[in-house]
């Protein structure tokens, strides 16, 4: 990912000009870290939109400010909740050659022989250098049948990634497929009946 420009937002800023910068194109933010004190900054919302599409949050990027390159990953990203654009960002500074906590989504491919395939866990905790977090963990579903689990021992994790769960806990399940409903049931015998009667009644206009 090319590095992302951002610029010091002033001080005592209040909702009303976050919103202002908003309507501007503009993110507010803040970046923290054990060797950078607190900075209120904003960064060009598409910018960032554009940058946290081509790679997952959970990899660390460069933010310019000022001139000055830091090594960040997000924290923590708001958004509105009924557009989904960003509406304030927190990053925080990182040492490529220290580990970090962060999780990994979880991804399924293939089709059970029977049932339907269920993600009990969305992503698991790791712990690792952070040019080594992975932007997902793939298992393969085909062939599994109905009462069977994936536990997190089962999931290819590179030998540079430490799990921070038990490796025993279950990240799919395979379920039945759900019955349907004495209500649905009755709701699809009734219209079948209600197409059968107008198709009948069709074919005796047809005769007149």
């Amino acid at each position: 990912m090319e590095a992302i420009q951002a610029m010091i937002r002033r001080k005592g800023e209040t909702a009303k000009t976050n919103n202002e910068l908003r309507r501007k194109g503009w993110i507010p933010a803040v970046i923290y870290g054990s060797e950078t004190p607190n900075l209120s900054i904003q960064v060009e919302g598409r910018v960032l939109d554009q940058a946290l599409r081509q790679q997952t949050t959970n990899k660390p990027f460069t933010l310019v400010i000022n001139g000055n390159k830091h090594t960040v990953m997000v924290y923590e990203l708001q958004r509105h909740p009924v557009m989904g654009n960003i509406l304030h960002a927190d990053f925080k500074q990182i040492n490529m050659n220290e580990k970090v906590h962060t999780s990994v989504p979880i991804l399924m491919t293939g089709d059970p022989e029977l049932g339907v395939a269920t993600l009990v866990r969305h992503s698991v905790e790791v712990s690792c250098l952070p040019g080594d977090i992975p932007e997902s963990f793939t298992v393969n579903v085909d062939g599994l049948q109905i009462g069977d689990v994936v536990l997190v021992k089962d999931v290819d994790i590179p030998a540079t990634v430490d799990l921070a769960l038990d490796e025993m806990e279950v990240v799919i399940s395979v379920l039945p497929v759900k019955a349907k409903s004495d209500e649905s049931i009755d709701a699809e015998q009734a219209a079948e009946a209600v197409s059968e009667d107008a198709k009948a009644q069709t074919e005796e206009a047809k005769k007149v």
